[in-house]
């Protein structure tokens, strides 16, 4: 049977479709329809974050945001620290969406922003060499590296090696550690209650995890994101519990590294 070959533009336009709403499976139209209809079931574990961005010291004015997408978790009093921000994202609806939520807010105080459309984690010792005094913040996308990259043992290699490549730089990280589903218990009003501060040793503690599934009535199976080794073991991280879903919850964990 004769096969019939694809032309270039048809295949390129098909992959940029796929990117559109999928973004490698990590982002997309997808993500961001999801991300404005759960705003509000999202607002506690926004909370949360903003009060850890509270207690870091960038010791920079300028940003590597990698993996912002359109910073629907976001809060603005983290971003209008810095004077500069280059974001890496490879969603191709990431920049547009991100200057209209923050865009007028970082406009307004002279902040500059610009945006990147590539996979920086493939090209992160580069990237550090063209931004060498800019802090870096991974916004939720290092928990998602095990959805591109199927290979397990790999992903646990490329993660864990990030430490290594950052020594001697500010940075930090929020990503997913565990997630799936719940018995459906509303969103407790102390959520504040539930976040843990802890030395990312003792996450690596199994009575750790499970008292973390017991709060949120984990069932069935739960997935891990293949983050436990992200931070060095002496880093001061905080656990905070995420309503992704109103059946299925996330355990996030963030974290920042001092040079």
């Amino acid at each position: 049977m004769r096969q019939l070959k694809v032309p270039a533009l048809a295949s390129n336009a098909l992959g940029f479709m796929r990117d559109l709403i999928h973004a490698g499976g990590t982002g997309g139209l997808n993500w961001h329809v999801h991300a404005h209809y759960s705003h509000k079931r999202w607002q506690p574990t926004v909370q949360l974050i903003a009060q850890f961005f509270a207690s870091i010291d960038p010791k920079s004015d300028h940003l590597v945001l990698i993996g912002g997408s359109a910073g629907w978790m976001m809060p603005p009093s983290w971003l209008t620290r810095f004077q500069k921000i280059d974001a890496y994202d490879i969603d191709p609806l990431a920049a547009w969406l991100f200057n209209w939520r923050h865009g007028t807010a970082l406009s307004a105080q002279g902040i500059t922003i610009t945006h990147h459309r590539e996979d920086a984690l493939l090209r992160l010792p580069e990237i550090l060499q063209e931004h060498p005094n800019a802090c870096i913040w991974f916004d939720n996308v290092l928990g998602q590296h095990r959805y591109r990259v199927r290979d397990e043992v790999r992903v646990e290699r490329e993660l864990g090696v990030i430490k290594t490549i950052l020594k001697g730089r500010h940075w930090g990280s929020l990503h997913d550690v565990l997630s799936g589903p719940t018995d459906g218990r509303l969103l407790p009003a102390g959520l504040n209650v539930w976040s843990h501060h802890v030395a990312a040793k003792q996450g690596l503690v199994p009575a750790f995890s499970q008292k973390l599934l017991a709060t949120v009535g984990a069932k069935d199976v739960w997935q891990d994101h293949l983050t436990s080794h992200v931070f060095s073991p002496e880093t001061q991280t905080t656990w905070m519990p995420w309503a992704f879903k109103p059946n299925y919850w996330h355990w996030l964990q963030a974290g920042w590294v001092h040079a």
